[in-house]
């Protein structure tokens, strides 16, 4: 049972209205007993000790226990969503609070100054794994989403020879297996550091001749993301090898993915030229690639909406998007949202809703059902707007995740 304001204010009526003193005092009774009962029925939380570091260290040495350091700041969205979102999850506080002792600090206050300068924290939020030694043991930055990515964490920091820094002293050793390289990689960007160093040294150990094995494609696949690096750079030339081996599909989406990221880092870099942006598309024109010219359209997509060139932005759209995206329900969709999001004009809604129509035959979603009936409502077709907000309803139900949106939606579409 939840005591709501509804029923607290029925009982301090009826506590005002009484002249007995035992009705007084047993309602009271009844009061507190309700109050006991939603605390209880609330979330658990993850619960923080508050003490000086040196007692903290004291702790988990006395009870042979890792710590657990949420390292934050009072700026910090992401820490702020872990902490009222991740920390409270039931699961998530039942296991660290058994498994760990938990400690948090702001790193721009008091003790956090030095902490952050011990532990090399230089990003929010980290999570560090320490040892009761005060050793750090394994780190994650950034605020997971996932239940599961804390209890990973959690398992990788109290098994010996998996956390962050013993893979840092096995690299320093000279390990360069595949299977410890995708490991350390992985456990490198999880904090934020850069591969490209170490990606270089495992490459050098490597025979070219080798590179199109299974080991060496899954790490050019995951990590190599430079187009001007001897790994790319030899993916392009044995193109149709690596699609013999590993399909078509991921050998274009591979090399798309890295020329792509190449035009939308150099966008957002100082240079930028368009004189210098022109240049790296004829270099990708000329590659050879026969999905150049998709690359190309995708890359001028992704400079408009930066540089906020709406119509421009449109007129592409408008007239690239079945060319270059006809079966690809996840851009169709995206592309009829932003259309939604960003023009009022009748002839640019109906292309929104045909590509919202096409991504929902080729793979029926609680989005696309979602954008095309708000597409509809836009357009003036309540009946449709209902129609596929109620499916997308069924399908996020369905799928497991929210459809509090949805719900919203299909109120406002039937006033």
């Amino acid at each position: 049972m939840v005591l709501t304001s509804h029923n607290l204010n029925q009982l301090n009526r009826y506590i005002h209205k009484s002249s007995s003193m035992k009705i007084k005092l047993l309602v009271l009774a009844v009061i507190l007993q309700l109050l006991s009962i939603t605390s209880f029925s609330q979330n658990s939380s993850i619960t923080f000790i508050e003490k000086p570091w040196v007692q903290i260290l004291f702790q988990a040495q006395s009870q042979n226990k890792m710590i657990f350091l949420d390292a934050y700041t009072s700026w910090c969205g992401p820490c702020k969503w872990m902490a009222a979102n991740m920390f409270t999850n039931d699961t998530i506080a039942e296991y660290y609070n058994k498994t760990f002792i938990c400690a948090h600090f702001d790193m721009e206050k008091g003790e956090g100054v030095q902490l952050a300068q011990q532990y090399q924290v230089r990003a929010y939020p980290t999570l560090l794994f320490i040892n009761p030694s005060g050793e750090m043991v394994h780190m994650r930055v950034g605020a997971p989403q996932k239940m599961q990515d804390y209890l990973e964490m959690g398992k990788i920091a109290l098994t010996p020879g998996e956390g962050f820094n013993s893979y840092m002293k096995k690299f320093q050793e000279g390990n360069r297996d595949p299977k410890f390289m995708m490991k350390y990689l992985d456990r490198l960007q999880g904090a934020y550091m850069p591969i490209n160093e170490p990606l270089k040294q495992y490459f050098s150990s490597q025979k070219e001749s080798d590179l199109t094995n299974r080991a060496n494609w899954d790490m050019i696949y995951l990590y190599v993301t430079d187009m001007d690096s001897p790994e790319f750079t030899y993916l392009l030339r044995h193109q149709k090898e690596f699609e013999k081996l590993y399909t078509k599909d991921s050998v274009n989406s591979k090399i798309s993915g890295v020329y792509l990221q190449s035009l939308a880092n150099l966008c957002r870099s100082r240079s930028f030229t368009d004189e210098s942006y022109n240049q790296l598309k004829q270099k990708i024109k000329d590659s050879g690639f026969s999905d150049a010219d998709k690359v190309l359209f995708g890359a001028d997509l992704n400079l408009f909406q930066m540089k906020s060139e709406i119509q421009k932005f449109i007129n592409l759209a408008y007239s690239g998007i079945d060319t270059y995206y006809a079966k690809d329900y996840i851009m169709l969709n995206r592309m009829a949202w932003n259309f939604f999001q960003i023009t009022t004009e009748q002839k640019y809604l109906e292309k929104a809703s045909e590509w919202a129509k096409k991504s929902i035959n080729l793979k029926s979603t609680a989005e696309n059902n979602d954008t095309y009936a708000n597409l509809m409502f836009k357009l003036g077709n309540k009946s449709e707007a209902v129609k596929y907000e109620k499916m997308a309803i069924e399908l996020a139900v369905k799928e497991k995740g929210s459809a509090k949106e949805y719900e919203e939606n299909l109120k406002r579409f039937q006033e």
